[in-house]
């Protein structure tokens, strides 16, 4: 796993798609029931690594994060889950030592 955030580095292609991803699912009624009907199934044709894929469909926030995903996409995406603040905050800090060293 690249633990070079999106504040150090342009964001990889990986991370672009990722967002993408979150954007469409967020903005759009028929996409984000498709995804939360069987995130495998959604992601399954997405251009990821097994990482990213694991990470999007457990909802790991901390790992979204240090593949490069925006973090005002990630917030949004907890909000549409109803991830706390407080728990989406405690997953960022966790990775905290791995993005900045």
């Amino acid at each position: 796993m690249n633990v070079r955030n999106w504040v150090q580095d342009v964001p990889s292609q990986e991370a672009f798609r990722l967002g993408k991803i979150l954007h469409k699912v967020q903005h759009d009624r028929v996409e984000e029931t498709r995804f939360f009907a069987d995130p495998k199934a959604y992601i399954a044709d997405a251009d990821l690594s097994d990482e990213a894929r694991r990470a999007l469909s457990e909802t790991d926030i901390g790992a979204l994060y240090l593949l490069g995903v925006n973090p005002y996409l990630l917030r949004a995406y907890c909000l549409q889950l109803r991830v706390p603040e407080a728990d989406y905050l405690a997953a960022l800090r966790a990775v905290e030592e791995q993005a900045y060293g």
